[in-house]
């Protein structure tokens, strides 16, 4: 079903309508219009119920395939009337959909034997695909015409020409391939994944190394869209923010200097100077750097998202919750949110976590119950959709378990934090002994004196002396851990814990 709700939330109904591609009738009465309008609407999660709904069948009945088949062709038949007047389009974005729709024509044409018709269409778009840098299409096209001129029409010159492209856009497009592979490679084991990884740096800089002459020959937008991501790689495995930050004002030197807008690079360096002066506290330059991001991004769209969880570390980072939870009730009940990763919605939802936690701790005040989300936090409910993130051990898995004994402490359940205690100290022991993690280490040992001390302040406070003393010694700014796992300062977090003890 996924599948068909991603083509349904780019296909708009005009672009439907005004080429008649999904209703068999014109007053739109057809099941192929009715699914679009079920679906668009979110009637339907998956396939069993849409298959219920029209056949009162499951979702391998053959009259349900039939009309879901028939449903996605036309679909994607209708992603061809692509409207490229949309304001959010940049010139680079509308020329990518253009070259790449007139393309397939005139491969269609070359096919069809109308090599007249197709060779105009393929001069036209090399022209533009040099100019917005598009290698692959550049090497394809080039390399066509070089056998259209060489075997078709024999003219020697032309052949020259189109094969002199060809063999320098074949270098180039090998060097960028060269570049986008090592960059997967860094960055394949941080999806699932946010527990900082030491050994990677070597990787990194062994990859960055291996490329950069490559950098210093060509201008290429993607050679150098990848070779400055491993770059930063090198930097962001260890969280070094300040040598971060200044790849990141390199490679936005670089694309600024573009002669057209390079609206990704420039979002994906603005969006990681936005987490360096989060972790910096540098909350002013944060909230320029995220403008200058969001001036980029398009609403309901996965790196919208990714920006707005910033934001909220922003706000609870310099203790505006309130902030914090408005981008909450903003995320979580936007209509592209379940069609997020699980990962994705797993921080979110952890997110959450915390803002309850906030209320419990008086530190936020309550919401209204149709607000949003806070006030209908259940624990139980919360840790059995943590399916991602609980095998993330030295990662976000840490936030979990913390937030499970902040909300013991908050709302007295000490009976499931004495249970659970022992567990938690073995994870801690097994899992928290490296550098990148001591401050988590340090805070659990702290939450774990209260079921040690009977809940009792002022044992407790004494008991975590040591531990609060080492971790205020290791600041965020300072500490080598990954950015997403503190929601909330552990400093700030300790400091409610103790205000919610009996004396």
């Amino acid at each position: 079903m996924k599948d068909l709700l991603d083509l349904v939330n780019i296909v708009t109904r005009t672009k439907i309508r005004s080429v008649e591609l999904i209703g068999d009738n014109s007053d739109g009465s057809s099941k192929l219009q009715e699914f679009y309008n079920l679906l668009a609407e979110g009637r339907f999660s998956d396939d069993e119920e849409a298959a219920g709904y029209f056949y009162g069948a499951d979702k391998n009945a053959p009259s349900y395939q039939k009309l879901r088949k028939t449903f996605k062709d036309r679909l994607v038949n209708s992603l061809f009337v692509i409207d490229l007047k949309q304001a959010s389009y940049t010139d680079r974005q509308k020329a990518y959909y253009e070259c790449y729709k007139e393309w397939a024509a005139a491969k269609i044409l070359f096919g069809k034997n109308a090599r007249t018709a197709a060779v105009g269409i393929a001069r036209k778009l090399l022209k533009i695909a040099k100019k917005y840098e598009f290698t692959e299409l550049i090497v394809d096209i080039s390399h066509t015409l070089r056998l259209f001129h060489g075997t078709i029409e024999g003219d020697y010159k032309k052949f020259q020409q189109y094969n002199e492209d060809f063999k320098a856009y074949e270098r180039l497009w090998l060097q960028e391939n060269h570049a986008e592979e090592y960059f997967i490679e860094l960055s394949i084991g941080f999806i699932n994944s946010k527990s900082t990884k030491t050994d990677f740096q070597d990787k990194a800089r062994a990859y960055f190394e291996e490329i950069q002459p490559a950098l210093e020959q060509f201008d290429s937008y993607q050679l150098h869209l990848c070779g400055r991501l491993i770059e930063a790689s090198i930097h962001t495995s260890v969280n070094d923010y300040q040598n971060t930050l200044g790849v990141c004002e390199r490679a936005i030197t670089f694309f600024e200097k573009k002669g057209f807008v390079a609206s990704v690079p420039l979002q994906v360096f603005h969006y990681q100077k936005f987490i360096c002066h989060i972790q910096l506290r540098e909350f002013d330059k944060a909230r320029h750097a995220a403008e200058q991001c969001l001036a980029y991004l398009e609403e309901g769209k996965f790196n919208w998202f990714k920006l707005y969880e910033l934001y909220f570390l922003l706000y609870t980072h310099s203790g505006e919750y309130q902030k914090a939870r408005d981008i909450l009730n903003r995320i979580m009940p936007h209509p592209d949110f379940s069609g997020l990763p699980g990962n994705v919605q797993e921080t979110w939802k952890i997110s959450e976590a915390y803002l309850y936690f906030l209320e419990c701790a008086g530190q936020l005040a309550p919401q209204q119950q149709e607000a949003a989300t806070t006030s209908t936090f259940r624990l139980s409910k919360f840790l059995n959709e943590m399916e991602v993130f609980t095998k993330d051990k030295q990662g976000m898995n840490i936030p979990i378990l913390i937030i499970e004994l902040l909300l013991g402490i908050a709302n007295r359940k000490y009976g499931n934090i004495i249970d659970r205690m022992e567990a938690i100290d073995k994870y801690r022991t097994r899992y928290l002994r490296e550098e990148e993690i001591i401050r988590s280490n340090h805070f659990l040992k702290m939450l774990l004196q209260a079921p040690k001390n009977a809940f009792r302040r002022a044992e407790v406070e004494a008991r975590a002396a040591e531990d609060f003393k080492a971790l205020s010694d290791i600041p965020i700014e300072m500490a080598n851990q990954t950015f997403e796992i503190e929601i909330v300062p552990y400093e700030k977090l300790w400091e409610y814990v103790l205000d919610m003890l009996p004396e």
